[in-house]
């Protein structure tokens, strides 16, 4: 607390305590293991860490503008701490201005609250910005102080250190038996997903890569590359590598010739994928291709769902991962109406028989907890590579009305579609439902907002609000993407639209 009550003029060289230690411009990371933190530091910046308090000067070091980080222990939670810290500050600075109230903030993967304070010092206004994050009982105050009249400011380098730096204790565990996760995630700097692998065998028995390529166009879409395990080379003993040698588009084209090299290694609980591209197969650029590089991917969970359409439209899908290991079938009816509405059934696999790949069915209830069993005389799932096969025997006698009500007999072909979720199941932090919000917006409609803020509201849901700030002619506005109202396992509705979302499915 050494620099809040110290005079802070701007043609004053802070004395230091300690000896500090220096970082040339260009360094880009420290890793304070004492504060569990490792911090990105800005190119063309130095970085000094003073006693308890760590700053990374924007201009000349020892002045005005910098952003400061620093850590306190505290029992209570972030939302608490704002209105105790203000109280100090007022004690602090006579002057002080509450500039803007405190309000929810995501920056990256972290949530917390960010608060503005406005006072002089030596004749000049000095703009306080505070983001305050929780890990465990420590508080981790983000502070950047700046004097617009003199143009000394650090531009988004706030939101930046607290976007990229890496709590320590936030590692993801791994929750799988054998220490892997269903799929891996690499995302560009902005967060937006770039490719991920599938590890659920849900599309086939082999990995599955997912890309996100726009060629061109606004918009991005998805491209799948199945990476064939059978032709691979697997590392032995510590060696936890898979050297893949055939690539098949999700057509079954081989486009193995495209690549020189493709190894997926799995290290401290993540998968890097190293590429080396044959150049002369490129067609485009990035958004079009899978180019040289490393990518280091995060564990992540995967929802595999298998849906039938039936002329475009989504007419049942298969959730596979239901309560108690059962399956949910999902239906659309109508029943005469305008309009779809859903329908659950569940199919009890304490009652259902496995003989390989074919699981025939024995009980079946509606969302009601009604046996509807005797509404079929045979019902079979058989696993295919790629989906399941649905073979419905009905019993006629028990139709009441015609397909808009029932499920009936015929063959039913299932597509699988693999959804990104966190790696845990909920509640979720606001943090992760912020992070899931863009994730969902950007799969939904191939842009990802770059910017997302939260509040909470009185019944504990969380109100979403994900944007992009625009500059035109000199001039910047909020352009809002989507506002999202969800619950703390990120269930709720799109506020714009009407339309429910399920952000973490």
């Amino acid at each position: 607390m050494k620099k809040l009550t110290t005079a802070l003029c701007l043609l004053l060289v802070f004395a230091m305590v300690l000896s500090p230690v220096c970082y040339a411009a260009g360094e880009n990371t420290d890793t304070l293991v004492d504060w569990d933190i490792r911090v990105t530091v800005p190119d063309g910046v130095t970085a000094v860490l003073e006693g308890n308090e760590y700053y990374i000067y924007a201009e000349e070091a020892d002045y005005i503008p910098y952003v400061m980080l620093t850590t306190y222990d505290y029992d209570s939670s972030a939302e608490d701490f704002v209105p105790v810290f203000t109280k100090y500050m007022k004690r602090t600075y006579k002057d002080l201005k509450v500039n803007s109230k405190a309000k929810g903030v995501s920056y990256g993967d972290k949530s917390g609250w960010e608060i503005e304070y406005g006072y002089t010092v030596s004749g000049y206004a000095i703009r306080d910005r505070r983001v305050v994050i929780k890990r465990g009982d420590t508080i981790y105050l983000f502070t950047s102080k700046e004097v617009p009249e003199l143009d000394k400011t650090v531009g988004t380098m706030l939101e930046d250190v607290v976007r990229n730096c890496v709590f320590l204790s936030d590692r993801p565990e791994i929750k799988t038996d054998d220490g892997f996760a269903p799929g891996y995630l690499y995302c560009l700097e902005n967060g937006m997903p770039k490719y991920w692998l599938d590890f659920t065998g849900a599309h086939a028995n082999d990995y599955v890569l997912h890309c996100y390529f726009r060629s061109s166009d606004p918009t991005f879409y998805e491209s799948l590359y199945i990476l064939d395990t059978d032709t691979a080379d697997f590392g032995e003993g510590e060696d936890d590598s898979a050297t893949i040698h055939k690539v098949f588009d999700s057509h079954g084209l081989d486009h193995s010739d495209w690549f020189k090299k493709l190894v997926l290694r799995y290290e401290n609980g993540e998968v890097v994928m190293d590429v080396k591209r044959n150049d002369k197969t490129l067609a485009g650029g990035g958004e079009d291709n899978l180019l040289t590089g490393k990518y280091t991917m995060e564990p992540v969970g995967v929802k595999a769902l298998y849906e039938y359409y039936e002329e475009d439209m989504l007419k049942y899908w298969l959730d596979t991962d239901g309560d108690d290991g059962d399956i949910e079938l999902h239906a659309m009816f109508r029943s005469g109406e305008p309009s779809f509405h859903e329908e659950v059934f569940t199919i009890d696999m304490d009652t259902a028989v496995t003989d390989g790949g074919t699981i025939t069915v024995g009980k079946i209830y509606n969302e009601k907890g009604k046996d509807v069993s005797k509404w079929f005389k045979s019902v079979t799932l058989t696993d295919v590579e790629g989906g399941f096969v649905m073979e419905v025997e009905r019993d006629e006698k028990t139709l009441a009305g015609g397909p808009d009500d029932n499920i009936l007999s015929g063959t039913y072909k299932f597509e699988a579609h693999t959804i990104l979720r966190p790696l845990h199941e909920g509640p979720y932090t606001p943090a992760e439902l912020c992070r899931w919000a863009q994730i969902y917006y950007f799969v939904n409609n191939g842009f990802y907002p770059p910017e997302a803020d939260f509040e909470k509201n009185d019944d504990g849901s969380y109100s979403i609000h994900l944007y992009e700030i625009v500059n035109s002619g000199g001039s910047t506005h909020t352009a809002t993407s989507a506002w999202y109202t969800v619950d703390e396992y990120g269930v709720g509705v799109d506020d714009i639209f009407g339309d429910a979302v399920i952000l973490a499915a």
